[in-house]
């Protein structure tokens, strides 16, 4: 396929290129290009997909269903007796759903953390979507539960081993639902597999208070003792961090998904971006669930983060870094040649109407796209070398009938407790 006449941001720039594509990855870039079957992309910006590289996408299914209450309550009161009634259809359509909201709002990659993970699988095979995949694992010092977790982190690692969209991580809740022996095991596993691991971290204060109490260190010291933090560690949140975790941190090379508009729902805080990006620490942006941010908008979010970091001087976080950190560092975190339109990159595009009102006048683009982009914008995206949505209409399923039926599954599933 070749993709003929758009503007496209390449290497930090707009310029105008055609993108010759073979076998969903980007082949080449350049001008005056010829072949068969091509695309007319005059009067569009063409971007990298979003990757929204931290969520929980069946949560989608509680958007609403427990607000306004800090991280601890909103837990332990709502989140998890919800979580206790769902079923693989639950989490099928809850699954379809998030990825209707990321496709149109222009993301092409997730890095989700849950469960029934064949069933969001499932549905990412049938939306053409790219997605990390990560079986959520919590064992709270019991061993017999710690075996069965592994066994399942294991059956679906075995799951994706072929898939071409589809990789798969070692998912450990976080160090205060993972014993230490637990923790070491999900370790060992990742590294005998080579795979990725993906964690929560010091999301709360009461989080880093409690394992200080405890243990007399920081949650980022805990791990760093275990020896599990690494280059292949993703660290969701971030939000307490003393500047010698920080140093660990960045000593280690681990990633960390921010996920602004999730932490200041719950009042969990703020990351400390400016300082994370300085030690340096590569950073991703992700949502979050849908439950906890309400949406899985990263259009949303990039913004929240640009503008959030601004409290601590206005040059902080610019534009340009904030788009970057929403695509090309979600890639460098998943480890995936995504976020970046270059040869080589796996062909995952947003195309946008260079006419619409939130990208006039045209000034600055990159400031358009993190500060007044609208969704509506977005008119086709590319998954893989194909589109997925077109006109902004879903291609491969129907979007009026997965809202319908996942309304129905959060319906049921909200009245099984109230």
């Amino acid at each position: 396929m070749l993709i003929q006449g758009g503007l496209v941001y390449t290497n930090g720039a707009f310029v105008k290129r055609d993108i010759e594509i073979e076998g969903g990855v980007i082949r080449s870039l350049g001008t005056g290009l010829e072949g068969n079957d091509v695309f007319d992309a005059r009067g569009f910006v063409i971007v990298p997909g979003f990757v929204n590289a931290h969520t929980h996408l069946s949560m989608s299914l509680l958007r609403g269903a427990g607000d306004d209450m800090p991280l601890h309550s909103w837990l332990n009161d709502r989140i998890w007796p919800l979580e206790a009634s769902l079923s693989y259809d639950d989490c099928y359509w809850g699954s379809l759903f998030g990825i209707v909201e990321m496709l149109k709002t222009g993301t092409t990659c997730f890095n989700d953390m849950y469960f029934h993970m064949d069933a969001t699988t499932r549905a990412v095979r049938e939306t053409g979507i790219r997605a990390a995949i990560t079986h959520a694992v919590i064992d709270l010092g019991d061993e017999k539960k710690a075996q069965t977790e592994l066994q399942e982190s294991s059956r679906i690692h075995r799951m994706c081993r072929d898939e071409k969209r589809i990789s798969y991580m070692m998912g450990p809740h976080a160090p205060y639902t993972c014993s230490e022996a637990f923790l070491l095991q999900i370790k060992e596993y990742a590294r005998a597999h080579g795979i990725k691991t993906h964690i929560h971290l010091s999301e709360t204060r009461k989080e880093v208070e409690d394992m200080e109490q405890e243990r007399s260190v920081t949650p980022v010291g805990y791990l760093d003792s275990l020896s599990f933090l690494d280059e292949d560690t993703i660290c969701a949140h971030g939000v307490h961090l003393t500047p010698e975790d920080i140093k660990l941190i960045s000593s280690r090379g681990c990633s960390i998904v921010h996920c602004p508009q999730s932490n200041l729902k719950l009042s969990s805080g703020i990351a400390p971006l400016p300082q994370l990006l300085d030690a340096p620490i590569d950073i991703a942006l992700g949502t979050d669930g849908a439950a906890s941010n309400n949406s899985l908008n990263m259009i949303q979010e990039t913004k929240c983060m640009a503008l959030i970091h601004k409290l601590q001087g206005a040059t902080e976080v610019p534009a340009s870094t904030a788009f970057s950190i929403a695509t090309r560092g979600g890639g460098k975190a998943l480890g995936l040649p995504v976020g970046e339109l270059t040869p080589g990159y796996n062909a995952d595009m947003v195309f946008i109407d260079a006419s619409h009102f939130s990208m006039r006048p045209s000034h600055s683009l990159i400031s358009n796209l993190v500060y007044s982009l609208q969704e509506e914008a977005i008119r086709h995206v590319m998954v893989d070398g194909t589109f997925v949505l077109r006109d902004r209409e879903l291609t491969m399923v129907d979007e009026t009938s997965i809202i319908e039926k996942a309304c129905e599954h959060a319906n049921a599933l909200v009245e099984l407790i109230e």
